[in-house]
């Protein structure tokens, strides 16, 4: 008999193993297409649905190394953008490893998801009961958005398309990130991908039953009228959940309607120059380019503007002791007639030292410029980028700034960036700037409202990845920025996307012919910015509401299961009639 067996279980083995590589797979690609460049938000409700189901059926080590294939698939697919950079001159070996390198490093964060959802499943047990209820409905989202706050910080962190951002177009679902940032529409989408699971669960039953490998086992007995009840609430109050948060998303974009028609209006120029990637300049492309952003600027200046902004290192020059730099951007103020921010690459002497080894400290920074050309301001970029801004540890070993790819290795900035402009009419715009992969952490667009902003400018450079997705994708991690602390986003960008984005996260966009990217052209758009933002408790809670709760769990269940022989084991999870798991 137990020879019998044997023959049976190994084609089922095999079976069951393709089973969940086709499930990995499947939540791979569902998760790709919910993003640019398919934009299919839809496919993200249910994406998760097959390896959440592999994760309550297999044991926690091996259901992370099933999620890990299934991030992996998912990373590799949505960073397609990397290659780019080699169109663009960076060295192609190198790109590739990154991308490579990131793919599998991201993926890691839905593996260690994985490996805590697996332990909560095994206390959930099959039977229905509350466990299962809280499981779905509380616990996964929260392992959730805790893993995306982890992925976001460590290790200067990676806050790219959390899972939230695929519904950045479904309006009334995302005012839910006003009150626990991205990472509550995230956790909202978990849930219901749980509730989906479940109801795949029970459809499966029947047929699982059928295909059981002893004749002997007692047959599968059917929940009362209780278990039906919370059979039920397993897949209906995650769904519940979510309709209720739409209503509520409906009803806090029409009072921000009503909230903008009280608000100042101010007339706020972006130009987009479209200059190339920095591997690809010469000095005749910098003059042209220039001229360029000048005239780009000359011609918003009709519209009589309040503001003009510039991308991030727009000038393709050095300030404040480069003449040349300093020429073409007092020439840009005067023919806007207007304050200029304008981004460019700051150099402040100071002391030789092992941090600074030819006395010159580097900053990317936005500096801001009166109509005649005067200095009112400067904000110095306060997350760099790894690998781009700066090569890791290389202010401890000075030789190491010379690998970086821009020539120089940037210093971070410290002071607050709050920035006043005032206009002859009447009125004072405090702006928050931000610069480049800054929009894509919470924390430094809720500290800049929190000292007082009240419209957010983000300026950046995409070259690096022009004829990609990524500028595509870039766009959407900056909605979220607007809606969580209540108050408007401008974003001038070098190549694009430039537009404005009003505090419920609608955009107005520059386009060419269909297009919002790689094309020169400005943008001159009427801005309503409200003395107070609307409510955004984000802004005040900030993580403590979501984020960390569900990082201090996902680090003590993997705590605790790493420290258990148990968990290493690699196989289904079944469970006695005494309620052991085996």
């Amino acid at each position: 008999m137990n020879a019998q067996c044997l023959t049976l279980n190994a084609p089922r083995s095999r079976c069951r193993r393709g089973l969940i590589v086709a499930a990995a797979a499947l939540s791979g690609i569902l998760l790709w297409t919910a993003f640019p460049p398919s934009s299919q938000a839809d496919s993200a409700w249910m994406a998760l649905v097959p390896v959440m189901l592999v994760i309550r059926h297999c044991a926690p080590r091996a259901a992370a190394g099933w999620a890990w294939l299934a991030g992996l698939i998912f990373w590799v697919a949505t960073l397609s953008w990397f290659p780019a950079i080699i169109k663009n001159g960076g060295p192609w070996p190198l790109v590739l490893l990154g991308q490579l390198g990131l793919a599998a490093w991201c993926a890691a964060f839905l593996a260690a998801y994985a490996f805590a959802s697996s332990r909560v499943w095994r206390w959930a047990g099959r039977s229905p009961g509350w466990r299962r209820v809280c499981a779905v409905l509380c616990v996964d989202p929260l392992l959730w958005a805790g893993s995306e706050l982890a992925r976001g910080w460590l290790f200067s962190g990676f806050a790219w398309n959390f899972l939230g951002v695929s519904q950045v177009n479904n309006l009334p679902f995302i005012q839910v990130a006003s009150v626990a940032g991205v990472y509550g529409v995230s956790a909202l989408v978990v849930a219901v991908n749980g509730a989906v699971a479940s109801i795949v669960e029970r459809a499966a039953a029947p047929f699982a039953a059928r295909l059981a490998v002893s004749a002997s086992e007692a047959p599968v007995t059917r929940p009362g009228v209780g278990g039906r009840l919370l059979l039920s609430s397993e897949s209906m109050l995650p769904v519940a959940l979510a309709v209720f948060c739409w209503y509520w998303g409906m009803q806090r974009i029409q009072y921000a309607r009503r909230l903008n028609d009280q608000a100042a209006v101010w007339h706020v120029a972006l130009v987009q120059p479209n200059s190339p990637c920095v591997f690809t300049l010469d000095d005749d492309t910098v003059r042209n380019q220039q001229e360029v952003l000048v005239n780009q600027t000359r011609l918003a200046g009709a519209a009589r503007p309040d503001l003009v902004v510039w991308p991030e290192t727009a000038v393709l020059g050095s300030v404040p002791y480069e003449p040349d730099t300093l020429r073409v951007i007092r020439e840009g103020a005067a023919a806007a007639g207007a304050p200029l921010l304008t981004g460019a690459l700051e150099i402040e002497r100071t002391t030789v030292s092992s941090t600074a080894p030819q006395g010159l400290l580097y900053y990317n920074a936005a500096w801001l410029y009166s109509a005649t050309g005067e200095v009112l301001g400067r904000y110095r970029k306060h997350h760099l980028v790894p690998f781009g801004e700066y090569i890791p540890l290389d202010k401890r070993v000075p030789a190491l700034q010379r690998l970086a790819p821009t020539g120089v290795s940037c210093t971070p900035g410290r002071d607050s960036g709050v920035l006043h402009v005032a206009r002859a009419s009447g009125g004072t715009l405090a702006l928050g700037p931000l610069i480049c992969f800054e929009d894509t952490v919470p924390a430094l667009s809720r500290a800049a409202v929190r000292a007082g902003a009240r419209l957010l400018v983000l300026m950046t450079n995409d070259a690096w990845f022009n004829g990609s997705v990524e500028p595509l994708q870039h766009l959407d991690q900056s909605i979220f920025r607007a809606v969580e602390n209540g108050v408007p986003l401008v974003r001038a960008a070098n190549s694009g996307v430039t537009c404005a984005v009003d505090a419920v996260g609608r955009v107005m966009r520059l386009e060419s012919k269909g297009k919002a990217t790689d094309f020169d052209g400005f943008l001159v758009t009427q801005v309503a910015v409200a003395d107070t933002p609307l409510a955004a408790p984000y802004t005040r809670w900030g993580d403590r509401v979501l984020g960390l709760p569900g990082a201090a769990l996902l680090l003590a269940l993997m705590a605790a299961g790493a420290r258990r022989p148990g968990a290493a084991r690699m196989g289904p999870v079944e469970e006695r009639t005494d309620g052991e798991e085996t």
